[in-house]
């Protein structure tokens, strides 16, 4: 049987945590919109898409296996 492919798209877009650790591996990903025209927005906008996004849980399981060999 032949191997399973990384989706390459997938694995240049998140990133996981603990991937051979004791715990389930976290899937962090980039929030959209951080890139340019920020004057726009308010500080607090600008402040929340600052910080890195966790997946949720049904989400997670997903992009686990678009990303196969990276976890």
């Amino acid at each position: 049987m032949a191997r399973q492919k990384t989706n390459k798209t997938a694995a240049k877009r998140i990133r996981v945590s603990n991937p051979r650790g004791n715990r389930k591996p976290k899937i962090l990903y980039s929030k959209t919109a951080q890139h340019h025209l920020k004057t726009k927005r308010s500080k607090r906008a600008k402040r929340r898409k600052s910080n890195i996004g966790v997946a949720s849980y049904t989400n997670a399981k997903k992009l686990l296996k678009a990303v196969k060999n990276l976890a």
